[in-house]
């Protein structure tokens, strides 16, 4: 169903007078600006006619979009979404969220059959500031609303190119492509989720929804299954084949490899050398 407004305090015209004699921007201006404090729990879905900009200030949970997957409510994400998709915030404590509804020119061309999001501080600040501008209540304060949203909306395109938007939950799918390129290296969970735009909580909590596996554990899966191609198809030290799959201490490679392949490297290489020969 279509959101209705009566609860919300639209920004006047009044805010956009003044000396200069200006007007609200066609190109890009506020509607409303709203904040919100404590637990989402409606779960009914709604839609609106307008674009809008929700930024998670804190706070954990899921934006519910109709006929489409959840995407996790963050600290410090930011939603871009279109008219008419219909959607819900629900969280699982106390949260606090800001919303500005907005209308220009400067939205024709981008994709309104889909949430964009991302996630950043500095745009989580700036909200901030939009906000606490538009409860001044005086002032001719409508143009610097309108370059405010504009900068929010820059930065949030300014994401999109570095490509830190996400368009959809594709996030661990691209973390688990790095992880099979890049086993070898010295991966550090918190840096992998900030290159993914996560904090480590989150990305730690969906990796696991969606491969099975914490992030720890798929990593050394593949070193493992890395490892035991090496044992297969070469005469390599075990040692080496530790520092080949991302291991610094050969002990530890070994316990690792026997956790997950029911037997010790050495032990495992010597059945795959008896199962050849009996073979031949």
């Amino acid at each position: 169903m279509e959101v209705k407004l009566d609860s919300i305090s639209f920004l006047k015209d009044s805010l956009w007078g003044g000396d200069f004699g200006a007007s609200r921007s066609s190109y890009l201006s506020p509607i409303y600006i709203e904040r919100i404090r404590g637990v989402l729990a409606s779960g009914i879905f709604g839609y609106h006619k307008f674009w809008e900009i929700a930024c998670v200030i804190s706070g954990e949970g899921r934006l519910r979009i109709e006929k489409q997957d959840d995407i996790p409510i963050v600290d410090s994400r930011i939603f871009l979404i279109p008219p008419d998709i219909a959607h819900t915030e629900l969280t699982d404590t106390r949260a606090e969220m800001i919303w500005i509804g907005c209308k220009g020119d400067v939205f024709r061309g981008l994709p309104v059959d889909k949430v964009l999001y991302t996630t950043s501080s500095d745009i989580a600040a700036k909200s901030q500031e939009i906000w606490n501008l538009s409860r001044r209540g005086y002032g001719h304060v409508g143009m610097e609303l309108d370059g405010r949203c504009l900068d929010i909306l820059g930065c949030f395109q300014r994401h999109f190119k570095e490509g830190k938007v996400q368009a959809d939950q594709n996030i661990i799918e691209k973390a688990v492509a790095y992880i099979n390129e890049h086993f070898a290296d010295d991966l550090d969970i918190s840096e992998l989720a900030s290159k993914f735009n996560c904090s480590e909580g989150h990305f730690y909590r969906l990796f696991k929804k969606r491969i099975g596996l914490t992030p720890v554990s798929y990593i050394s899966k593949v070193r493992v299954q890395n490892a035991a191609q090496w044992l297969l198809r070469s005469d390599i030290a075990v040692s080496q084949i530790a520092n080949l799959v991302g291991y610094r201490d050969q002990f530890y490679f070994s316990r690792v490899f026997r956790k997950i392949a029911g037997t010790g490297p050495k032990s495992y290489r010597e059945k795959i050398n008896r199962n050849s020969e009996s073979g031949r």
